[in-house]
């Protein structure tokens, strides 16, 4: 195989495959790599990245080897598999890619591109020889790849309306499909709320799961991710840093700090105060209210859904209160863009549509008709990279959101071009 990436290409970056016929038979051939290493497995609507990444910090930090795996990637696609927050080397990349292709041979049709990335996961960590391994779900959960795995805890971040196409268009539908990730007898945490929680609750109970609900069984107080307290099962901590900024990150880091808490009491794992609180104060996740520039602010921002465009309001909000932001929004065509850009026009100035670089893209003349019912200043600039340039000349506080296949579009050209901020 000449070229991994032409071969994963030619699956479809974008096409869905439910089941787990494909993905199961791969890892069978391979010896089932996902069974070596213990893991942790995070589903949801928004935050499970963060979450993921949060859990996998504190491991580092206590001295594991720790293996994450997360989706989808900002520039480079080895950013999907890390070993202690270190991207896989782009040549042992390669080399899984090419057994995982070979292994699909056997296969009655093709796996999909995810399948395939994931089985490359499961492999390197296997490899390698991680102590942990944890998973952030691609889509949904009870048919996602990830979702082979026997978890040492599962976590359910919130519920709210995306990919409905897939997961269906009533919450307590896509509550269900998410909660395939809850096993039998295994440590089920979650944010959820409303009928989503009660679908989720319900599903524990029928497997056994012993279930921990934020709010209730553990949560956090304070105002911002610079100084918080914890109080969960066994854990009171007060003065917590966790690294990543906006409001609605406190829910993430008390699911994450409730699973680390979940996994050093029911598995014997040893987590001492000090690690704690250094892996959540060095947690790196980028393109999530990810600040680039100061004065004025510019943030980078991957909220596509309406959930996460209130999350990004109510941050914003909180961090600089009585401000007007111009955005630059580039959306894919499958999500709410009505509700999405009518969370954003409570902040916005003016809004600046761009293309999504992604077959999926929403066509920029549409998403500015409906923009414009909100924020009378919306304009075009279709070419994401002059769009950004054109923002970033305004010297007015700014946010680049829509879709994290913008934010990475964004990061590459900063990265390419060495473009001042």
């Amino acid at each position: 195989m000449k070229d991994p990436i032409a071969y994963l290409n030619s699956l479809g970056l974008h096409r869905v495959k439910p089941g787990h016929e494909r993905i199961t038979r791969i890892l069978e051939f391979l010896g089932n790599p996902q069974d070596e290493t213990p893991s942790v497995i995070i589903a949801g609507t928004n935050g499970k990245g963060s979450v993921a990444s949060a859990i996998s910090s504190v491991l580092v930090a206590q001295g594991y080897k720790t293996g994450l795996y997360t989706s989808p990637h900002l520039i480079e696609i080895s950013e999907r598999i890390k070993i202690n927050g270190v991207d896989i080397q782009i040549d042992d990349f390669y080399r899984l890619i090419f057994s995982i292709k070979k292994a699909s041979a056997y296969l009655k049709e093709e796996p999909s591109y995810f399948e395939v990335i994931t089985a490359a996961a499961f492999l390197h960590f296997a490899e390698v020889d991680t102590d942990f391994s944890v998973f952030e779900v691609g889509m949904g959960g009870r048919w996602d790849a990830t979702n082979v795995v026997h978890p040492m805890v599962s976590v359910i971040t919130n519920i709210s309306k995306d990919h409905t196409e897939f997961l269906g268009n009533e919450i307590s539908q896509i509550a269900a499909e998410k909660s395939g990730v809850i096993k039998e007898g295994v440590p089920i945490l979650t944010g959820a709320i409303g009928e989503a929680r009660e679908i989720i609750v319900k599903i524990a109970h029928q497997k056994n799961a012993p279930i921990m609900i934020m709010g209730k069984d553990f949560s956090v107080e304070g105002k911002s991710t610079k100084d918080f307290s914890y109080t969960g099962q066994d854990w009171n901590f007060d003065h917590l840093e966790f690294s990543l900024p906006g409001a609605y990150q406190l829910e993430n880091v008390s699911l994450s700090v409730a699973a680390v808490e979940s996994i050093n009491r029911l598995n014997g794992v040893k987590i001492d105060p000090e690690n704690l609180r250094k892996g959540l104060s060095t947690t790196k996740w980028e393109g999530r209210l990810e600040i680039i520039r100061n004065d004025p602010p510019l943030i980078l921002d991957g909220a596509h859904n309406p959930g996460a465009a209130s999350a990004l309001r109510k941050s914003i909000q909180a961090m600089f209160p009585g401000i007007k932001f111009v955005f630059l929004i580039g959306m894919l065509a499958d999500k709410d863009h009505e509700n999405f850009i009518g969370e954003i026009s409570h902040l916005a100035e003016r809004i600046i549509i761009t293309n999504v670089p992604s077959e999926r893209g929403m066509n920029a003349e549409r998403l500015e008709e409906l923009s414009r019912r909100y924020v009378k200043m919306t304009s075009i600039i279709e070419d994401s990279y002059e769009a950004f340039n054109h923002l970033k000349g305004l010297s007015f506080p700014a946010c680049v959101t829509g879709s994290l296949y913008l934010i990475g579009a964004i990061k590459r050209a900063i990265k390419n071009h060495n473009l001042l901020l």
